[in-house]
């Protein structure tokens, strides 16, 4: 991603990468409204607007306020939009001043502001009233292949074609195709022949229309295409209805954040815990930390983990009014040095010698998160409720201790720790159950901030005077009671943070997650396994063709085996869940595919070992 070369010029923002203006120099709110932003119906209970060119966010603000202003009851706005040029905050804010925009717009820009993130590709959410924006920083041509969604309005708001000729070819047009559903309606101020002979290309009813001060502008119907492609088994079958009853098992963040989302898109989720209160389980501790693997640059595992770090930090922000403090990661062998020192360009982390500062990480209260995020839901939360077992006919009939049965769920998702491993029958998923163990010591070190290096101090909390250090990790012990080899253990991995200190232990807490065989989270809808096996037998030398996408299967969902950093991940995979259950702007292809349950199979398959 680049950093834009922007200056105000004829009262208008003028981009000097590109020789052109932002938009009209006289009246741009006119032009905005005119081409886009009232050019189209906004009549559907769910409507998703995507944009080629964020630019300064005008047609988002115009779009969020005439949404705001016109939607009926349980109306939502999904807003996706692509940007490869880097306006810095105060520059953005700078502009709507200047423009005369800045009181207008302010009520959403502001929050906008907070939010905004880095000069670094990726998939950012905001959050507003009834509606989402994903703002999409990077390559809009790989950006578009690694997305899926099905768009009911096209922006294309780049540059004028014959400054930006990239933004309008058949490769970008095609992609755009790919990511719209038949009667999707194009809006452009150009009216480029190379523009109607791409869209035409791709299955595009085009027809000019009078422009905006000017003779005739393009718009077009996609009349659909039947589209190749070669991850089928990757695809995720949409429900034929949306679903009015979720049950969720569970009551940690995986089951909170999955609550929370649900509720904005109007489903009052029913929650099910086997213990008698919340923070029974692994997402009960006292205090965490909120931090980020250090990787070496483009591995997959280390991506995922930045991105869902930087996710949950933003969405804490947004949604409970956290604000981080900072994390010191330190790189305590030679292999984490050279992680260390591979990433000393990546703004996430401010990186000195064997120091890191993730600026965005927080010592979080896992506990109050839980419990914040389920408040807010509305969700009904279910104690000493022990899941069992179901029926599915239609609708989920779950059956729980003691005899009790409750019927007609729609949607059925596994949220559970490491419990959740009695409930899955699939031969090529493996899940192991780790204890760890946090020691609760009297305050002994004023840190500010959160350390972590082999294990991790959390600042004091002044709340119950204690500081938080942890954690041990066991495969093989599943000893539920606190282990005083366990708190020594604790203690020698902090050494390098002590000096004289003397140390008393005053308590503790065990925890089992549930990990994966490659640590990534397993997250999306139960798969078949027969049809699997009987579909993709011949991967090993069909691998690069067109492949059958599954057919319906059971609305069961996983957000399971987050491991020891749930409170960044789960945040992101309720999105992708609630993304799959309602149709809606997935996450990157790259990191849902890594996520899929199936991946496992799918990787024997490839390998011809099945």
């Amino acid at each position: 991603m680049k950093k834009a070369k922007i200056i105000i010029k004829d009262n208008a923002p003028f981009s000097l990468d590109f020789d052109d203006y932002y938009f009209n120099s006289s009246d741009g709110l006119s032009e905005s409204r005119y081409i886009y932003t009232n050019a189209f119906e906004l009549n559907k209970e769910k409507t998703i607007v995507a944009e080629l060119g964020f630019g300064i966010g005008l047609n988002f603000f115009l779009t969020l306020k005439r949404f705001l202003r016109e939607k009926k009851d349980k109306q939502k706005l999904f807003y996706v939009s692509f940007e490869n040029f880097y306006i810095e905050k105060e520059k953005l804010r700078e502009i709507y001043q200047t423009l005369g925009f800045y009181e207008e717009f302010k009520d959403w820009l502001e929050p906008f502001l907070q939010a905004y993130p880095y000069c670094k590709d990726g998939v950012y959410r905001f959050y507003f009233q009834d509606s989402f924006l994903d703002l999409v920083f990077g390559e809009a041509k790989e950006k578009l292949q690694k997305l899926d969604f099905k768009a009911d309005v096209w922006y294309l708001d780049g540059f004028a074609p014959a400054k930006n000729q990239d933004m309008f070819n058949e490769d970008i047009v095609g992609l755009v195709a790919k990511n719209s559903k038949k009667d999707t309606k194009i809006l452009t101020f150009s009216a480029a022949s190379i523009l109607k002979k791409s869209l035409l290309a791709h299955g595009f009813e085009v027809q000019k229309v009078k422009g905006f001060k000017k003779r005739e502008m393009i718009q077009a119907i996609y009349k659909g295409l039947e589209l190749e492609d070669k991850f089928g088994y990757f695809k995720t079958p949409s429900l034929k209805n949306p679903p009015k009853k979720v049950a969720i098992i569970g009551a940690g963040i995986a089951s909170a954040s999955l609550a929370y989302e649900l509720s904005l898109r109007n489903i009052q989720a029913d929650v099910f815990e086997k213990k008698d209160s919340l923070g029974k389980g692994a997402s009960g501790n006292i205090n965490g930390i909120l931090s980020s693997l250090i990787l070496k640059p483009n591995v997959l595992l280390g991506e995922f983990s930045q991105y869902a770090y930087i996710e949950a930090s933003r969405f804490y922000r947004q949604v409970l009014n956290l604000q981080p403090q900072g994390v010191y990661e330190f790189a305590h062998n030679e292999l984490m040095q050279e992680r260390f020192d591979s990433q000393k360009d990546n703004v996430l982390f401010d990186i000195v010698k064997h120091q890191a500062f993730l600026r965005d990480g927080m010592c979080i209260k896992p506990q109050e998160i839980v419990k914040t995020l389920l408040k807010k839901s509305g969700a009904n939360v279910f104690f000493e409720y022990e899941f069992l077992n179901y029926t599915y006919d239609e609708k989920f009939t779950l059956y729980f201790d003691r005899e009790r049965v409750l019927k007609d769920y729609d949607v059925l998702i596994y949220a559970q720790g490491a419990s959740v491993r009695e409930f899955l029958n699939y031969k090529f998923m493996s899940l192991s159950s780790v204890r760890g163990q946090c020691t609760h010591l009297k305050p002994f070190l004023k840190n500010t901030h959160a350390l972590s290096s082999k294990g991790y101090v959390c600042p004091i909390n002044d709340e119950i005077n204690m500081q938080l250090i942890g954690a041990s990790y066991d495969r093989l012990n599943q000893d539920e009671q606190l282990l005083e080899e366990d708190d020594k253990s604790n203690i020698e991995n902090i050494k390098e943070f002590l000096h004289d200190e003397k140390l008393e232990v005053i308590g503790g807490k065990v925890g089992f997650r549930s990990y994966s065989s490659d640590r990534f989270a397993i997250v999306g809808q139960a798969y078949d396994e027969n049809f699997y096996l009987q579909n993709y037998k011949g991967l090993l030398w069909h691998k690069n063709k067109v492949q059958k996408r599954p057919n319906d299967f059971l609305p069961l969902y996983f957000s399971i085996a987050h491991g020891s950093r749930a409170f960044a991940s789960a945040i992101v995979c309720a999105r992708a869940i609630c993304s799959m259950i309602f149709d809606e702007v997935q996450m990157e292809n790259d990191f849902l595919y890594a996520l899929h349950p199936a991946r496992f199979l799918i990787r024997q398959l490839k390998k011809g070992k099945v």
